[in-house]
């Protein structure tokens, strides 16, 4: 237990990191562009309590069937719980589309604020569908207890987030923070996905 709470919380680090960063670059960019990211922040974090609720099942179904070395319970369980996460990450970007400058209009009333959080409402739009695997797979290998390799990925794909910040901000500006924290995103799920063979062979070798 001990082991694997403190992978978790080296993990939440990780993510912690990953916002200051990109709150701390948004501020040198000025008041209007720290405050625009803010007010987009806030609006992707509506989709996150949707997808940790699928990462949250997918932890718990996972876990029992791993425990059991239950291979065609696990597979279910992961072809079930990922196939509602995307549909729920689907409906979030179609949200975000379709409602999203009404969101931005009542979440600020001042019209540079507004604008420049149009500009890049299509990074949240898109981020749903970047993020939900990463989401996914860390309740998976949270549920196998293979923490682990959850927290090495993180450390990676923190290394690599603040690496696309230091070039490509300099070059595309706020457009090159939004596309590194998709990076972000994308780096958690492939670290964790080429690791995920190695899960299921753990398993049937147990």
């Amino acid at each position: 237990m001990v082991r694997v709470n403190g992978d978790i919380f080296l993990r939440s680090i990780g993510v912690q990191v990953a916002l200051t960063v990109f709150t701390a670059t948004g501020a040198r960019m000025g008041d209007v562009e720290l405050a625009a990211n803010a007010i987009l922040l806030n609006l992707s974090f509506f989709m996150t309590y949707g997808l940790d609720g699928f990462a949250n099942a997918a932890e718990a179904l996972t876990g029992e069937a791993f425990g059991a070395r239950n291979r065609a319970r696990f597979r279910a369980a992961v072809a079930a719980t990922t196939r509602w996460a995307v549909v729920t990450a689907v409906f979030f970007a179609a949200v975000y589309a379709v409602l999203g400058p009404w969101a931005l209009d009542l979440m600020t009333g001042v019209p540079a604020v507004r604008a420049m959080a149009g500009d890049y409402l299509g990074w949240v739009i898109g981020l749903p569908l970047v993020a939900v695997w990463c989401y996914h797979l860390d309740g998976i290998f949270i549920g196998a207890t293979w923490t682990r390799q959850m927290r090495d990925g993180m450390a990676v794909s923190t290394l690599v987030y603040v690496l696309s910040v230091f070039l490509a901000v300099p070059v595309f500006g706020n457009h090159g923070l939004w596309f590194s924290f998709h990076v972000f995103m994308a780096m958690r799920a492939l670290t964790l996905g080429v690791r995920y063979p190695g899960l299921e062979r753990r398993m049937e070798a147990s």
